[in-house]
Order: structure tokens, then sequence, then C-alpha cells
């Protein structure tokens, strides 16, 4: 069930990060700005970049952390799937640090989503820098839940969209 929360977020991760999230290693997607429109229990889409340019996961935000670089270093690093020195270069002299914490992901179909369909189910959308907010009232919601209940092997992501 979607919460409160009439958007799903939908987020830009490259190949390698996406890869981790899915595979559970990365359970913690970390960012400079919180996102506006999401919360606990909301929707997460994870679109991966260049060269992919799919959609290739869904889950549940559990919390969304706002903290210090320093501070979210030492209480988060097993959750980040990245080195210090990786997290230290993203973070520079940012006063800032944000981490959405995951749950429930699952990739989302048998094979992904590549950019061209993407567009075909929500014709204005651009990939995201950051976040983008995709509100269930502009899309053909009908048509997502139909491709997703077509992966029959994936019982958790039907339940995320009911």
């Amino acid at each position: 069930m979607i919460t409160k929360h009439k958007s799903l977020l939908l987020i830009s991760v490259k190949p390698e990060f996406a890869e981790k999230i899915l595979s559970g290693e990365k359970t913690m997607e970390l960012r400079k700005a919180a996102p506006k429109k999401a919360g606990k229990g909301s929707v997460i889409l994870i679109y991966v970049t260049t060269p992919i340019k799919e959609l290739w996961g869904i889950g549940k935000i559990e919390h969304i952390i706002e903290s210090n670089p320093k501070s979210l270093w030492a209480n988060h690093s097993k959750k980040t799937g990245i080195t210090e020195q990786e997290f230290n270069m993203y973070y520079g002299d940012s006063t800032k640090a944000f981490g959405i914490e995951l749950t429930e992901v699952k990739q989302i179909f048998n094979q992904s989503v590549s950019l061209k369909m993407l567009r075909q189910i929500l014709p204005k959308f651009s990939p995201p820098q950051t976040y983008a907010y995709i509100e269930q009232s502009d899309i053909n919601f009908t048509l997502i839940k139909t491709l997703i209940h077509s992966d029959s092997k994936s019982t958790t992501t039907k339940k995320i969209l009911e």
C-alpha cells in the first residue's frame, strides 16, 4: 500500500550502485538533499544511468536520515556500499548529508524497463539528476501494475504497489 505521499520517488543511480542495491549490499542511498514529497513507506523507483538507461528496481523508503557527513558515516557506513574515501569525495565540504534507507527492494521484472518503454508509460519522463516525483494521478498506474504483475516470481514486488 502506498503511504500518504501521493508520489513515487524516482532516483537515478550509477550501474555499480544499482547492482549493490539490488543485491542487498547497499541499503542506504546517499544524497546531498532530502526528497520533499516522499517519506517513510513511500515507493521508490531505481533508474540506472548511462550506459544502461533502464528502470531496474522498486522498493520502499524505511527512513530518511538527516545528519552531517561525519555522523552519517560513523553510524551508517556499513549500509552505504562505498568506501570512506568515496563517501568523503561525494560529500566534500557539505555540512548536510541525507541517507535514504531502503527496504523491500526488488528487481521489477524478469527483464529491465528501457528508457523508451518508460517514455511510453510516462510520456514526460526524463531521468532525474537527483530526484523526480511521479504523481500517481499523472501515470497509467494500471499499466505499471500490469507490468509488475507479469513478473510471476516476485510476490514481494506485487505487494509494494497493491
